[in-house]
């Protein structure tokens, strides 16, 4: 970062590849899900490394976020893997954007419940694993009904299964372009 390279660059070209290969690793059999999941906290530890406390920024941003967008993040039900999210609701913060973060394993029922008490202008769901694409595109499906004005952007390796479940987000460093403006 020293030398110029953007946050959506560091995500993309660095932790996802490392993140990935993590995942091909797990899955050859040559770590084990707690060897996965270490991995994981370990990268979590380094993206909070680079961004500023939310203690420090907390009087600011409730000043800042009554005429920001408002963007909302989950992993759909049944995915434990919220890495990537988390790197997406850095950027969208970075782009000014006051994200909402869920996190992983977010029961449909319940993302409709925060979409409707949050009224975000973006709701951006997750799946890493492709046997997810159909809870991903029932989730987008509900989202757009439930909040005809928001734009659904969806990400990880379920995205790309989808027929119409929302626009996919094939990078990281491609999310600010996608994401409305207000």
């Amino acid at each position: 970062m020293r030398e110029g390279m953007s946050v959506p660059e560091l995500y993309e070209q660095v932790i996802a590849p490392a993140m990935h290969e993590i995942g091909a690793l797990w899955e050859r059999g040559a770590l084990t899900v707690a060897d996965e999941h270490r991995a994981t906290e370990v990268t979590n530890r380094v993206l909070a490394a680079l961004r500023p406390s939310p203690a420090i920024e907390v009087g600011m941003e409730r000043a800042r976020a009554e005429t920001r967008s408002r963007a909302l993040l989950a992993a759909v039900e049944g995915e434990r893997h919220a890495l990537g999210l988390r790197m997406a609701a850095d950027i969208l913060e970075d782009n000014g954007f006051e994200t909402i973060y869920l996190g992983a394993d977010v029961p449909t029922d319940a993302l409709l419940q925060a979409v409707a008490v949050t009224e975000p202008d973006l709701v951006v769901l997750g799946a890493t694993m492709p046997e997810l694409a159909p809870r991903l595109e029932e989730a987008a499906a509900a989202v757009r009904k439930s909040r005809s004005g928001a734009e659904v952007l969806v990400g990880g390796q379920a995205a790309s299964l989808l027929g119409d479940g929302g626009t996919p987000v094939q990078s990281l460093e491609l999310l600010p372009a996608l994401a409305p403006r207000p």
